[in-house]
């Protein structure tokens, strides 16, 4: 099934919108989820804990790890 004919069975289009959202930041735990490891695993790996860690974007306290940036960083592993 192609994607005009999902956009017109769903009407305005919103499931095939819905399919291809991702998040451009992450937290640690959606990391770990995506990465398979715990939390503490990805925390050690954090460029602040390693150089050439996990790059990282600092929103006061919070940390969120770029989707792309993490993809980058894993092809350069």
């Amino acid at each position: 099934m192609d994607l005009s004919k999902r956009e017109e069975k769903s009407g305005s289009g919103e499931l095939a919108r819905q399919a291809v959202v991702q998040p451009l930041l992450l937290t640690v735990r959606e990391t770990a989820r995506l990465l398979k490891l715990s939390e503490s695993k990805v925390y050690t790996m954090l460029e602040t804990r390693r150089p050439g860690g996990i790059p990282i974007k600092r929103f006061g306290r919070s940390l969120r790890i770029s989707l792309s940036d993490l993809r980058r960083w894993l092809e350069q592993q």
